[in-house]
């Protein structure tokens, strides 16, 4: 088969190369015109997770719950005449921007003003007056700090700091074009830095646009940085600028394709999604030193450049694709989240891999198709004799030393291994920046001025329209926001009961003392007011409808709370939920302890229930009554009436119904709550997947060399790293988080790949040799030893290229994964072949030497592990590479 797929390679190349550069066009065109940022930051949850179903349905009622640009300043002369103006100028100024809906500040604040005589509410703003001849400076603070609502949400008076908050329009932040509206306010407020000293800004629109365009920059830095380090390896190993050459042009093809079809596929580019062009590259290279050292060695052997070619393929092609498949199968285990970002993930990165093996197996054949002959020189990496003393020693080490290795390698992992137990889960929105980003201070200069900075919601269902404004509502809210403003980790909380509130105030002609919630008395003499509070005026809104859904039904408490770790978060939610259900429920406890008298059939426990809660007589009487006037009037009449339902079958149900009529149902949500449940779906999920990829990689293993012995033992070189890195982690602090957890999928997936050639050496050892295992070990050592090693390398420092990430979670996936495999490179070099050795016949089994099928042709060996890096000692004596090959010394001198 793969002669026929050589012959089709070299003798349609022209055709192949057009195809391939019609292709790279097309997914260029994709790549310019397709891709689109993600900048949902912080939500991995799954659309049908319970938790994501809650957020989207708030979103559906409220819309976005942070969707306003936060604008902070710090400045103790704000209430100076020139500075209020600059701050009111600001606004005026980010109001004309398109994509802005509202801009509201200490500048554009307004007071509720009491019409008697239509029974409303007439809007002044308290500023308007630019002369400030209507109002002197100190009348306007005087007047806006008389009013408790603004107090905490506006400004912090002890700290001397001011909030503008602008609200954009959703559609703004989801365009890519439009969503610079972003930098344009910033830029702007920035402007006027030289007045208020240093400008903060937070909102999640900040977030969502500055991380995204980092991670734009950053993709693109990675894969130039790739490029330069692989240029340096390339030619390090070789010495040929034109191999060099042709190498980087085969990986930017790739690259070109996979960002093509991330734009093909109308995916968005997530700080994961950034990170497969760069992955491509170190994925690739590997790649063409395998073929191009195969080329070399063939070439060396006979002097004929196309049969060279044509045995490159022919003798590579399965084992080429067998390491790209392993490779694709870490990749692989994403599609089996739930999460839509991991999936799509998985389905580009595995997608792409694959695409890389056709790129590079059909390119480089063609590209030194056309190509000159190799050099002399081109060939001296075959035969370095610092490498062969090196591999000498490490054939020595596995026949002499295999104690020693044993006793290094079980130290190694119980002493790293502890650090396991010490593993810490995380997952908080700004766990991946770091400790001086610009972001990152600012969140946390708001959380210090006013408690939060994420948002966090309390939805109450409080079932019927009549309780909306019922006293035991609204005390019962107002003490659920006098509990969270107790907790130093939220900010000050925002509900209908503070509307309530300043409604009273203002009815009375804004005394501050009456800032509470309305007596039974006024009530309906607010009625009307209530009704026409929703009023927009001066471009900032302040509305009901913000804080009241009235066709679900739903109340909504608006704060927000510090950024803690996932599982932090989690225990606070559910700390939070059970207080706040007591103080809306606090009956609720009794009633399910009568309630479950009941339904063991002591039915005395049902006037119990009744004398507790008159709501539930009056809930079951309405269900039984289903609407008739007349049947609710004989309860209403006779509350004996009730008894004779008692026995009735449906009886406890329709009470049980009528109790849970009664209760408030609070939900607790928003970007929060919806990054911890995420990060911890995902944990679980990764985890699962990385149980996945030690399977399928374990199967594909036992049919490439049908041996379940020897399939246990060639795992155990690649689980090593693995647990070794798990506990560095550990013992370091190293949070687990999406992020990391990635690393282990995809080290194993291309870790594998060296066990994979050395296994088949050997194996391919063991016949020609009949089963001299010594040997067999010794000669696979020297003819993959340095394949292992120049694999290694180039992963390490294609990995290494992320710690210059502004993530923290890319920075680690970096320097994480690059250790894992520098201890593969000595787990698989030395520990396999003692293993190997010292089980000898008990893993050498006949099912091992007559597998499904070969990986390696019989006439030769896939020879790409001769490649060794250039050292200072030089042999005295070359072979010609072929008879054909000029041998003028001043050949050696010349350019390729």
């Amino acid at each position: 088969m793969w002669n026929r797929i050589a012959n089709i390679i070299l003798r349609n190349r022209f055709i192949i190369l057009a195809i391939m550069a019609l292709l790279t066009v097309l997914f260029g065109y994709y790549a310019l015109t397709g891709l689109k940022i993600d900048n949902k930051y912080g939500n991995m949850l799954p659309k049908e997770s319970p938790t994501q179903v809650t957020y989207l349905k708030f979103k559906k009622m409220f819309g976005e719950d942070g969707s306003a640009l936060i604008i902070a300043i710090q400045d103790k002369d704000l209430y100076s005449k020139e500075k209020f103006l600059l701050w009111k100028n600001l606004g005026d100024s980010i109001l004309q921007i398109d994509g802005v809906i509202s801009v509201i500040s200490e500048a554009k604040l307004f007071n509720l003003i009491n019409d008697t005589a239509n029974s409303q509410f007439t809007i002044k703003p308290i500023f308007s007056d630019v002369s400030f001849k209507e109002k002197s400076i100190e009348q306007i603070k005087s007047e806006i700090r008389r009013n408790p609502l603004y107090s905490g949400i506006m400004y912090n008076d002890s700290a001397h700091v001011s909030l503008m908050m602008v609200t954009l329009d959703e559609n703004f932040l989801v365009d890519k074009e439009k969503q610079k509206v972003v930098i344009e306010i910033e830029e702007l407020a920035k402007s006027y830095e030289k007045q208020f000293h240093k400008i903060h800004f937070a909102g999640l629109p900040h977030m969502r646009v500055l991380i995204g365009k980092r991670v734009m920059s950053e993709m693109y830095f990675f894969v130039v940085l790739s490029m330069l380090i692989s240029f340096g390896i390339m030619y390090f190993f070789f010495r040929s600028v034109r191999v060099t050459l042709i190498s980087l042009l085969v990986v930017a093809v790739t690259v070109i394709w996979a960002m093509g079809t991330i734009g093909l596929f109308n995916y968005n580019i997530s700080i994961m999604m950034a990170l497969i062009p760069p992955l491509m590259i170190v994925i690739g290279i590997p790649n063409c030193i395998y073929l191009f050292n195969k080329y070399h060695y063939e070439f060396k052997q006979h002097g004929n450049k196309i049969k060279a070619l044509t045995q490159v393929i022919r003798k590579t092609g399965t084992a080429m694709w067998l390491t790209n498949v392993t490779t694709a199968i870490g990749f692989m285990t994403f599609l089996f989240t739930s999460s839509t970002k991991f999936f799509e993930f998985g389905v580009i990165s595995s997608v792409n891999i694959m695409l890389c093996y056709v790129v590079s197996l059909c390119l480089i054949p063609i590209f030194a198709s056309f190509s000159k002959q190799p050099k002399t020189r081109h060939l001296k990496h075959l035969d370095r004799k610092a490498a062969v003393k090196f591999l000498e020693k490490l054939v020595k080490i596995t026949a002499n030393n295999r104690r020693a290795v044993y006793i290094i390698t079980i130290l190694l992992t119980i002493g790293t291994g502890v650090g396991i137990f010490f593993m810490k889960v995380t997952g908080n929105i700004t766990g991946d920046l770091p400790a001086k980003d610009p972001i990152l201070k600012d969140i946390q200069f708001m959380e210090a001025n006013f408690g939060g900075a994420v948002p966090f919601e309390v939805l109450i269902d409080y079932k019927e329209k009549g309780r909306l404004f019922g006293k035991n509502t609204m005390q019962s809210v107002e003490e659920v926001q006098e509990m969270l403003s107790r907790d130093t980790l939220f900010a000050k909380s925002l509900s209908i009961v503070d509307f309530v509130k300043v409604v009273n105030m203002a009815y009375y002609n804004n005394n501050p003392e009456q800032y509470k919630i309305f007596a039974t008395k006024d009530k309906l003499r607010l009625n009307s007011y209530l009704k026409n509070l929703s009023t927009t005026t001066n471009n900032s809104t302040l509305s009901i409808k913000e804080l009241v859904d009235t066709t679900n039904h739903i109340l909504r408490i608006r704060t927000s709370m510090k950024d803690l770790g996932s599982y932090e978060v989690e225990d606070q939610v559910h700390l939070i939920e059970h207080r706040i259900d007591s103080i809306m429920n606090p009956d609720k406890p009794s009633l399910e302890k009568y309630y479950s008298k009941v339904a063991k059939g002591k039915n005395q426990y049902i006037d119990s229930i009744f004398d507790l809660s008159s709501g539930v007589y009056n809930n079951l009487t309405a269900i039984y009554s289903n609407g008739d006037d007349k049947k609710q009037y004989a309860f209403d009449s006779d509350p004996e009436l009730v008894r004779k339902y008692f026995g009735k079958p449906t009886f406890k149900k329709k009470l049980r119904e009528a109790i849970d009529k009664e209760y408030y149902d609070v939900t607790l949500t928003g970007t929060s709550v919806v990054a911890s449940e995420g990060t911890k779906y995902l944990v679980s999920n990764l985890t699962s997947s990385i149980v996945f990829a030690v399977i399928s990689i374990a199967a594909l293993m036992c049919l490439l060399f049908y041996s379940f012995r020897m399939v246990v033992v060639s795992m155990i070189p690649n689980l090593i790293p693995m647990a070794v890195t798990a506990g560095i982690m550990g013992i370091f602090g190293i949070p687990l988080k999406p992020s990391t957890l990635l690393i282990f999928s995809i080290a194993l997936g291309i870790t594998v790949d060296n066990t994979i050639h050395f296994l088949a050496h050997y194996r391919h050892e063991l016949k020609t040799k009949k089963w001299d295992l010594k040997e067999c070990i010794a000669i696979s050592i020297r003819e993959t030893g340095l394949s292992i090693i120049y694999t290694s390398v180039i992963l390490f420092f294609g990995f290494i290229v992320f710690v210059f990430s502004d993530f923290g979670g890319t920075q680690a996936l970096g320097y994480l994964s690059a250790i894992t495999y520098f201890v593969a490179l000595f787990t698989n070099l030395i520990l396999l072949p003692c293993l190997l050795l010292s089980y000898e016949r008990r893993l050498t089994t006949k099912s091992f030497e007559e597998p499904l099928f070969e990986i390696y042709d019989e006439d030769s060996d896939v020879s790409w592990d001769l490649l060794t890096i250039e050292g200072s000692e030089e042999t005295n004596t070359e072979k010609p590479a072929s008879p054909q090959e000029d041998e003028d010394p001043s050949n050696e001198t010349k350019e390729d």
